[in-house]
């Protein structure tokens, strides 16, 4: 994949990769735990603009990014689109689409920073999870 994709092509991707990511989590950790119908609601609560908002917070206030990363997230971001969350503000729905630019473009230019912090997410998301 070319390095120069466009942000919001990224997030397009990044929403699918992440969405995934989460979905094998949940089901690998708390299958026994929880109906398929509720492994669903549980999955949804994290995937959400609102939860996503609340990671990529988490990962800046704590310095966890390169500034090449944060360059990315800010760059989706700020991104002028035409589309709307139905279920969230503007506000996390930008950052929302940063975040999800910045899972692709980790996963197709550095898989062991993609997976490492894929472990710093999962250890955070857990209070997603009731």
């Amino acid at each position: 994949m070319e390095k120069n994709i466009n942000s919001l092509k990224l997030a397009y991707l990044g929403d699918a990769v992440y969405s995934f990511v989460v979905r094998e989590y949940i089901l690998n950790n708390y299958e026994q735990k929880y109906k398929m119908n509720d492994l669903h609601k549980v999955t949804s609560n994290i995937v959400c603009a609102k939860s996503q908002s609340e990671v990529i917070d988490y990962l800046i206030e704590n310095n966890l990014l390169s500034e090449i990363e944060v360059e990315v997230y800010k760059n989706a971001r700020n991104q002028h689109t035409h589309s709307k969350s139905k279920n969230s503000s503007i506000v996390d729905y930008r950052k929302a689409t940063g975040f999800e630019a910045l899972i692709a473009y980790d996963y197709y230019n550095d898989k062991n920073r993609f997976y490492e912090l894929i472990e710093i997410i999962k250890s955070y998301i857990i209070k997603f999870i009731k």
